[in-house]
């Protein structure tokens, strides 16, 4: 009888498979009750091979296709996750050993009611051993879109525009970082300093470094970040970087009531409510079980002025107007490819005039609750133009009584907030800043 897979990987492979059915994204699978009682060590690893296999899918397939007699598209999902959960082991992990890598695929083939796959996975598996450089991957030089879909792993159409849009050096920057682990980012929440703040960490064995020009954001070395006692107590949120920046757009004043429109999961409306002691931060979103996630989170960090509402933001349940209005407007999230890697799989280019459209109606309606001389931001974490810059300047074209506030960090030539993540080492953001004249 053929002992069962480790449990890392038996975890590493329901995830994967889910993320392939649509039937959820990694970030929230991984964090299953099922895989609570997994060691810290199984735990580490089932992230590592499933973030892993996400980043080089498109490399993993190319090296699984040399070797299979059988197309990819013929080879039922089991096996076919399997094989690339062994491969990515083999080719990225060399603490794994090759024989503990090959024999846990199969084992999973075992596991996962796929046993006639399993002489299939075996045979891959080993021919990949046995010819380490086979086949030779595409290189710049001779093959720039090869390299940059393949070798590096990314969808022909985006790496297309990439190509067009910043040129091949950073179109392979971009890809590059993009297939790297992202820093763990965190907001240290007043009333405690930054100083206060690393010291505490610190004192729990956690190393943070200030982020420049981010006031309260620090980097953190470690993915156990929320066993450490300052962050269990509510004093630092879990947020990128970029996302910081753009509640500091805004501006606001410490009186401010201020709407946040498609506020889950709650984040940047936390750290509006933060800077309005004397305010509120009404925090809209459509569904209710995200809304639930505001109310948890500024419970968390001790903040009473943050008001979550279930609605849609197409159809604001409000009549008045607000000195300071957030639109975080749902998009395709490609500027968060490090840190999701299963969207690169998961978007297609034709989703991006499906969310344009949503993204004006959003914008059109609440633009129209902001009062004279008030500020509003439109915001996104994509990197593409149909979702950002083409939808303000449609959006501006059509209401002249609205003008554009030229950024004064991370600014565009066209005077819009825009991070990279291969210049700035954080998410891809985007922003507007919109006053009524």
């Amino acid at each position: 009888m053929v002992s069962t897979a480790t449990p890392a990987r038996r975890a590493a492979l329901e995830i994967l498979r889910d993320v392939e059915r649509r039937r959820g994204e990694p970030a929230t699978l991984l964090h299953r009750r099922a895989y609570d009682e997994l060691s810290a060590a199984d735990r580490d690893l089932m992230t590592e091979i499933t973030y892993g296999v996400l980043r080089w899918r498109n490399t993993l397939d190319f090296v699984i296709a040399r070797h299979s007699h059988r197309p990819l598209h013929k080879i039922d999902d089991v096996p076919l996750t399997a094989l690339r959960i062994g491969l990515y082991q083999l080719r990225y992990l060399s603490r794994v050993p090759d024989r503990a890598a090959v024999d846990e695929s199969v084992r999973l083939t075992y596991a996962f009611g796929a046993a006639y796959a399993a002489p299939f996975v075996n045979a891959v598996l080993r021919n990949a051993l046995r010819e380490p450089e086979a086949p030779p991957l595409p290189q710049r030089e001779s093959d720039p879109m090869g390299f940059l879909t393949t070798t590096l792993s990314h969808p022909e159409w985006l790496v297309r525009r990439y190509i067009h849009r910043l040129g091949l050096d950073d179109a392979e920057a971009r890809c590059r970082r993009q297939n790297t682990f992202p820093p763990v980012h965190v907001r240290v929440v007043h009333p405690l300093s930054v100083d206060e703040a690393r010291r505490a960490l610190e004192d729990d064995g956690l190393t943070a470094v200030p982020v420049a020009g981010v006031p309260r954001c620090l980097a953190v070395s470690s993915s156990r970040l929320q066993e450490s006692s300052i962050y269990q107590r509510g004093g630092l949120c879990i947020q990128d970087a970029g996302a910081q920046y753009i509640s500091q757009l805004l501006e606001v004043t410490p009186s401010d009531l201020v709407l946040d429109v498609c506020a889950a999961p709650g984040g940047k409306a936390t750290a509006i409510a933060e800077s309005v002691y004397r305010g509120r931060v009404l925090a809209i979103d459509k569904r209710a079980r995200r809304t639930l996630l505001i109310g948890s989170l500024a419970r968390r960090l001790g903040l009473t002025n943050v008001q979550p509402v279930t609605a849609d933001g197409a159809r604001l349940p409000v009549s008045r107007e607000f000195e300071r209005i957030l639109v975080d407007a749902p998009c395709s999230s490609l500027g968060t490819l490090r840190r999701n890697p299963d969207i690169k799989w998961r978007v297609v280019e034709d989703d991006l005039a499906a969310h344009a459209g949503r993204q004006r109606d959003l914008l059109a309606v609440a633009a129209s609750h902001l009062s004279p001389g008030g500020r509003l931001v439109y915001a996104t974490c994509s990197s593409e133009p149909e979702e950002n810059e083409h939808v303000v300047a449609t959006f501006l074209a059509e209401h002249p009584d609205l003008r554009l506030v030229p950024a004064t960090v991370f600014a565009t030539s066209e005077g819009y907030f825009q991070t990279r993540p291969e210049r700035d080492d954080m998410d891809g953001y985007f922003a507007a800043i919109l006053t009524r004249i």
